[in-house]
């Protein structure tokens, strides 16, 4: 402190002391209060670096007159210099207050002082950037602590010339960086956790090894298999691609997806946990992917049975509900199931993916909860893997009146992976895809409720439910005076103060023109339908 001070006593003009120096306010126009804009640079306004370059020869004189020798100046600024690229809180050498950097900035707002506050923030994320600073190469610690000298000695103001917009600069970066489906952290995985993961995760299977013990389920592109393998006697599942069209393409597909949701914990907690794959001959088109065995009863099974939601009760609880009424326990299920289905996808919507297949049948038991599966279908847009401005991948029994995740009229994205991915946050931000899913969350959630929408044909397109719902314009307000004469059952949805119902409208509706108008599935876990008994 003591050599910071001898070096402002020694750089500042005759007429100011090192106080005055910092504590007079600059003006628009560049200058100090009462004077007008000296001419140097953007408004006027000399950085540290000029008032300490080329007018005071007298400045290492001043400085063994103070006390302070060669070596303790020099130690000083190194130590600062080194430290202040990590440090946050670390005024630079001759810092201006917050007021002469942004003189059209308020100190407080609602009376939170805003620089206390941006210090705060830069602490508690100082850990984190001094870790990430010390995993780079040498020379780009090098380039960054010599750009941010250069940058602190020009008052913050070296980009722009402002530094009230060197801070919206900064911001919008920021913001562009962290955003979903996130640009920096995407740059993390695809560089080094993609790597870590095929090392120390990836497994490449012996078809030898893989024996099939029954099929499990039969789609129009693939066939489920349960199998056994024989060296560790470990349950697996397997899935193995059809000899139709798009069959090797889509397995393609759900290959790269598991791999991409495997390395993201959020998403993976509620997706089948995926272990590798093989080749059932060599140089196959596409591989068998598999999958640990944890479950194999889906939602549609349970929620077609007599006894839902009984039967969902006992898997889900441990134990029946004793005493209550049917509503109350139907709505504590679709409760229960709805919010892990949203957190599954608000954690693929986070890493910027699509699953655009989301369906009961889809929502396999395992353990004491639903995950999802069947990633054939969905789409990387942070990459724009699988994903074609025309191309609809879909359930269309599941699937919301757009069709698609985003306009058609959208131009494909680049083939370039990191160029699209740095646009990927404006266009997310612009179409907002992961209401697609949300739509689909929302039809399973009132299967759940109304016993009247449960059945595999139920909520076939050409029905009567999507029927009348696309005469409403997809207002399930409008749709319930219709069908409620009808002796539809909307009990459960109504129980709690009709949160459920609620919830349920905000979630089945159309895209306004904005392509806004419906909740998101990150949004709908706000909702007090999940924060009340």
């Amino acid at each position: 402190m003591a050599v910071c001070r001898a070096i402002v006593s020694a750089c500042a003009p005759p007429s100011h002391t090192a106080s005055s120096l910092f504590g007079r306010r600059v003006n628009r126009s560049g200058g100090s209060d009462g004077s007008s804009g000296s001419g140097r640079g953007r408004g006027g306004r000399r950085s540290w670096g000029d008032r300490c370059r080329g007018e005071h020869p007298v400045i290492r004189a001043s400085f063994q007159d103070l006390g302070v020798s060669a070596a303790d100046l020099q130690d000083t600024v190194s130590t600062f210099f080194l430290a202040a690229p990590l440090t946050s809180t670390t005024a630079p050498l001759g810092a201006l207050s917050f007021a002469d950097l942004f003189p059209d900035l308020p100190d407080t707002v609602l009376g939170v002082s805003v620089p206390d506050t941006a210090i705060s923030i830069a602490d508690a994320a100082a850990p984190a950037a001094s870790a990430a600073y010390s995993a780079l190469p040498d020379a780009t610690q090098v380039s960054l602590s010599d750009w941010w000298q250069d940058e602190v000695a020009s008052g913050f103001t070296l980009v722009t010339g402002n530094a009230e917009y060197e801070l919206t600069l900064a911001v919008l970066l920021f913001l562009w960086a962290t955003s979903r489906p996130g640009v920096l952290s995407g740059a993390f995985d695809a560089y080094v956790v993609s790597a870590l993961d095929s090392v120390l995760r990836q497994k490449r299977f012996a078809a030898a090894n893989i024996r099939t013990t029954g099929k499990l389920g039969d789609g129009s592109f693939g066939v489920v298999y349960e199998a056994v393998e024989s060296v560790t006697g470990r349950e697996l599942v397997v899935k193995q691609a059809k000899s139709v069209q798009g069959a090797t393409e889509l397995q393609n597909a759900e290959e790269y997806m598991n791999r991409r949701v495997r390395r993201a914990p959020l998403a993976s907690w509620g997706c089948a946990k995926y272990l590798g794959c093989y080749d059932v001959v060599k140089g196959a088109a596409s591989p068998c992917l598999v999958w640990e065995r944890e479950g194999d009863v889906t939602l549609e099974e349970l929620i077609n049975r007599r006894d839902y939601p009984e039967c969902v009760e006992e898997v889900l609880y441990g134990r029946e509900s004793d005493g209550a009424d049917f509503d109350a326990r139907t709505i504590r299920v679709a409760k229960s199931v709805l919010r892990g289905l949203l957190f599954t996808l608000g954690g693929l919507h986070d890493i910027g993916i699509v699953h655009r297949d989301v369906k009961p049948a889809n929502l396999v038991l395992m353990g004491n909860r639903f995950k999802l599966v069947d990633f054939g279908a969905a789409a990387d847009l942070r990459t724009g893997f699988n994903y074609e401005p025309e191309q609809g991948l879909l359930d269309p029994f599941y699937s919301p009146p757009e069709n698609f995740v985003m306009p058609e009229r959208l131009p494909a994205p680049p083939p370039l992976r990191p160029l699209a991915a740095s646009l990927s946050p404006v266009v997310w931000a612009a179409f907002l895809p992961d209401l697609f899913d949300s739509f689909s969350a929302g039809l399973v959630f009132l299967q759940m409720c109304v016993p009247q929408l449960r059945g595999k044909k139920v909520m076939d397109p050409n029905g009567s439910f999507r029927r009348i719902l696309e005469e409403n314009n997809y207002d399930l307000r409008k749709w319930r005076k219709v069908v409620e004469p009808r002796g539809w059952d909307f009990g459960a949805l109504d129980a709690n103060l009709g949160l459920g119902w609620d919830l349920a409208c905000r979630l089945v509706c159309k895209r306004n023109f904005l392509q806004r108008g419906r909740l998101g599935c990150n949004t709908a876990l706000l909702h007090p339908f999940f924060w009340t008994p």
